[in-house]
């Protein structure tokens, strides 16, 4: 998914000056870097702004290494694009340092800046992530607490447990050793090989779809979109679904829809007891 940013630049490119090409769009550009050793600290915090953001853990891995590209509508502006790593008793800090594009003016969609980050990281530490637009890949870490804004996010291969809380954009999450936790507001999930529990206390808009999961899942509350949920071991719980079809299979516990609004309601192969709302 390209960014809203990218997407504004490359507009307003087109209208003053013909076709520019994607490649293009990026008028001052510089790399930045910044290697920092981990020395016990048990957690790493990376907060990222405007930019596509990669992380992935790595085995034997002592430090924490971070690589980018800056890009920015002026040379002033890009050398504002910094990289800040800090340590604060057993956490590593990491944060991309943005410049206020708009400074309050309506016209700024001709200035941009923005900071595509690489980072990869010892895979036995804990990390959160912050991250406010772009797309977003996450693999191969211990376990995660993750916020992200805009852009589609990707998660796989990671030890324990994960938290993901998301704004907007399709999320992708596959090979979660522990427990998951989803808060969505806008895109599709996709949710595949989590041997603890999957837990959904909100999700806005978009179609979900669970399978091979080792415990059980609660979907609390889903406003819109179907609900596809494949060979679970466990209980299968949906408290309240506005609108959409749902569809369940394989289920090794119990399967229960709470308030149902609008749509079909369908299940095979359930162990347990099935328990639906009244005329479904």
């Amino acid at each position: 998914m390209n960014r809203f940013l990218c997407l504004a630049v490359l507009c307003v490119a087109a209208t003053s000056a013909g076709q520019v090409s994607a490649a293009d769009w990026c008028k001052f550009k510089a790399e930045r870097s910044a290697t920092t050793e981990l020395a016990g600290a048990k957690r790493i915090v990376i907060a990222a702004g405007a930019g596509d953001l990669k992380i992935a853990g790595a085995s034997g891995q002592a430090g924490v290494r971070a690589s980018g590209r800056a890009c920015a509508s002026s040379e002033e502006l890009l050398k504002e694009i910094q990289l800040e790593s800090r340590r604060e008793g057993d956490t590593l800090y990491l944060k991309t340092l943005l410049p206020d594009v708009d400074g309050g003016n309506i016209f700024f969609f001709n200035r941009y800046a923005t900071l595509d980050l690489t980072v990869s990281l010892p895979e036995t530490v804990a990390i959160e992530v912050e991250d406010s637009s772009g797309d977003t890949q996450i693999k191969h870490v211990q376990s995660a607490n993750v916020a992200d804004g805009s852009g589609d996010l990707e998660i796989a291969d990671v030890a324990a447990d994960l938290e993901v809380s998301d704004s907007s954009g399709d999320l992708d999450i596959r090979k979660v050793g522990g427990n998951l936790s989803v808060k969505d507001s806008s895109g599709d999930i996709e949710i595949a090989d989590v041997q603890g529990n999957v837990f959904i206390p909100v999700d806005s808009s978009g179609d979900i779809r669970i399978a091979n999961i080792s415990g059980g899942v609660h979907i609390v509350s889903d406003s819109s979109g179907g609900i596809v949920i494949e060979h679970v071991k466990q209980s299968v719980a949906i408290d309240s679904d506005s609108s959409g079809d749902i569809r369940v299979d394989d289920i090794g516990g119990n399967f229960t829809v709470g308030n149902d609004g609008s749509g079909g309601i369908s299940h095979a192969r359930v162990v347990g007891q099935v328990q639906l709302p009244p005329g479904k």
